[in-house]
Order: structure tokens, then C-alpha cells, then sequence
């Protein structure tokens, strides 16, 4: 994303800042004091965690997957042209033990190594593939053009249980996000139909051009900032439209996929999982005014929401409130356990755990 995008995206921000949030937002199954933060530690840097973007479950093993890198960090280094940029890593943690009362930090192991990956490690939407037992992420790498840094995304698959497995990364649009795993297939989002100019356009004016895509191309394009996606049970998926604050349930039809509902929530959407019970967690933005000066230029702590949604009636309901982001700032994903719920954040250290039982 080029300068001109980025105003364009600021300035979006700020005229719609208003528009996704509800004072009102009923009763909250998690209040703060049933939640904690749990640091999380590289095991080869020895730094903390920062920037747990996105989440995905293996219930069958009782893990959760972690993709996470420090994406200010990187772009600040990138703007400043300089020699490296901060890695980030894809880890694996039992559910057991972020939810253990005793754990305050886990120390984590990526399950690659970004010298495997041309370009760097920086995993952004991150799928689990339960059938062929793999990880399949957005990988946010980085090209030299002269002296000056510029993103490339790849989807990207390694071994999901330790193995030594790094696949050949595929091409992916510009503007990839987040993407889904199933037995119908992998599709990815793109947040923009067009990078650099075309995309701030976008913003400023909400025009409908993003959505989801498989490796042929375009699925469905009518969303405005498309970002997380899950696959349903019945074939369906649901797609984030942040700045829509609504998740697109889209079916397939001849053309690819088109919207069969939508899902109107009390804030932005980011990225969504699916429960035990095929229903929809997602990871609100109230305040995108708060969440853009957090995010670009570290003023004050973006609050966090997290909801579930019923696929089949659209009901709504709050799971967690934290509208200074003091406990946890700008939660962008989160996935509900039997033991709780846990949540990460784009801009955040480590991660949330509510205990079910607190």
C-alpha cells in the first residue's frame, strides 16, 4: 500500500469512523476481570510477540495456530529503507495451556523458519487444512526494487505437525488478506481490487470492488474492504466487509459466489472462525477512527468487540467488550474453545484467554 492509499484510507476512516459502532450493545458474556492477557515469547529472538493478526484451530489435537508479525515495525523499517526487516513466525500452542490459570507467558517455536521463504516470514490470514494436516497462510513478503521495500503477498503452505515442509508459494492478488481452507477448495480475500492509487479510490468513495477469489481468479466482487473468511458447514462462506460492518454469507453459484444474506454487527468486522457449533466469531472494530491512529501513528489503544453470530437467524450477541483496549487493544481475530475464548491483535502483545468457567 502506497502513500496516496494511505491517506485515501485515513481520510476514509475518518468519515465513516461514526457509522459501525452502537452504543447499545447488550450484555457481555466475558467482562474484563474473566479475561487476562498471556504473553507469548520467540523462542530464537527471545522478544515478545506482537501482531497475532490471525488464529485457526485444530480441535482434533487441541492446538491453536498463531500467525503473527510486527506489521508497524516492518513498515516503519521499510519507509526508512533499511538493510532487513522484522520476521514474524507461525506458531503452534496447546489450547490447555494458554487456558492453564498458572501460565503467564509461553515460550513459542515458529513452525518455519523465515530463511525458508524468499522474501521473509510475515504470515498475515492463516487457515488450517484438517484434511491434508497443513497451514496455508497470506505471506506478506518483501522485494528489494532498487532501494526502496515493496509488499508482495504469496499464499504459502508448510507442515502443520512439525514437519519439515515448506511448499512452493502461489501467486495471490495484491491485495490478499485472509484466506479459507475446505473441501470445497481454497479461496482467498482481497481488501482491494486494484494496490497503490486505485485502491485508495476505493476507500474514499466505498466503492464495491473487493471480495473473494480462488486460484483462477475472482469469485465475487462486490464488498468494500473484503477481510476475513470461514467456511461453513453447508458450503457457504463467510466473508468479512469491514467497512460494510456486515458479514457476507455467499453461496456458490454459476459465476463463483453470490450473497445469499448479510449480517449486520455492532462494529467493523476483521478477521472470522467458526465454532464447534457452525456458528460465526468474529473480531470487531467499534472505532475505526481509534483503530487508524493506533495504527499509523501510535496515538492511544484501539478498543476491541468480539462477537458470535448465528449463520441461520442473524442473531447477534457480545462475547467481549473492551472499549479503552486497556485489557487488550484492537483485537483482529479470535476463536471460541470449550475452555474460553482467545483473541489476537494486529497491533497487541501476546494474546487474550476469558476462561468459560472464570
Amino acid at each position: 500500500m502506497g502513500k496516496p492509499q494511505l491517506k485515501a484510507s485515513f481520510a476514509a476512516a475518518l468519515l465513516i469512523a461514526g457509522c459501525g459502532a452502537k452504543e447499545d450493545i447488550g450484555p457481555v458474556q466475558y467482562g474484563l476481570e474473566d479475561c487476562r492477557r498471556v504473553a507469548l515469547v520467540d523462542a530464537v529472538s527471545g522478544e515478545p510477540v506482537r501482531g497475532a493478526e490471525d488464529l485457526a484451530l485444530d480441535l482434533e489435537r487441541g492446538r491453536l495456530f498463531v500467525s503473527a508479525y510486527d506489521r508497524r515495525a516492518v513498515e516503519k523499517a521499510a519507509r526508512k529503507k533499511r538493510d532487513a526487516l522484522p520476521q514474524g513466525g507461525v506458531y503452534a500452542i496447546a489450547i490447555e495451556t494458554l487456558f492453564d490459570p498458572q501460565t503467564e507467558k509461553v515460550t513459542v517455536a515458529s513452525l518455519a523458519a523465515p530463511g525458508d521463504f524468499a522474501g521473509g516470514l510475515r504470515p498475515h490470514g492463516i487457515s488450517y487444512d484438517e484434511q491434508n494436516h497443513e497451514l496455508i497462510f497470506i505471506n506478506r513478503t518483501y522485494e528489494r526494487q532498487g532501494r526502496r521495500w515493496r509488499m508482495v503477498p504469496h499464499l504459502q503452505r508448510i507442515g502443520a505437525n512439525g514437519e519439515m515442509f515448506v511448499g512452493a508459494p502461489s501467486p495471490a492478488h495484491c491485495a490478499a488478506n485472509d484466506v479459507a481452507a475446505g473441501e470445497g477448495g481454497v479461496v482467498t480475500t482481497f481488501d482491494h481490487a486494484s494496490c497503490g492509487l486505485g485502491g485508495g479510490v476505493e476507500n474514499l468513495f466505498s466503492l464495491k470492488r473487493s471480495g473473494l477469489a480462488d486460484e483462477n481468479g475472482p469469485l465475487f466482487s462486490k464488498a468494500v474492504f473484503a477481510n476475513g473468511v470461514a467456511r461453513l458447514e453447508n458450503g457457504e462462506v463467510a466473508m468479512a466487509a469491514t467497512r460494510e460492518g456486515a458479514i457476507l454469507l455467499l453461496e456458490p453459484s454459476q459465476k463463483g459466489f453470490s450473497e445469499r444474506t448479510r449480517l449486520t454487527l455492532p462494529g467493523n468486522p476483521d478477521n472470522v472462525t467458526i465454532s464447534a457449533e457452525d456458528d460465526i466469531i468474529a473480531a470487531l472494530h467499534p472505532s475505526l477512527i481509534k483503530l487508524a491512529m493506533a495504527r499509523k501513528f501510535s496515538l492511544g489503544r484501539a478498543p476491541s468487540r468480539i462477537v458470535v453470530a448465528d449463520p441461520e437467524t442473524g442473531a447477534v450477541s457480545v462475547l467481549f467488550e473492551d472499549a479503552k483496549g486497556e485489557v487488550f487493544s484492537a483485537a483482529t481475530a479470535a476463536v471460541k474453545t470449550q475452555l474460553g475464548l482467545v483473541a489476537g491483535s494486529v497491533l497487541d502483545e501476546g494474546l487474550l484467554v476469558c476462561r468459560a468457567d472464570a
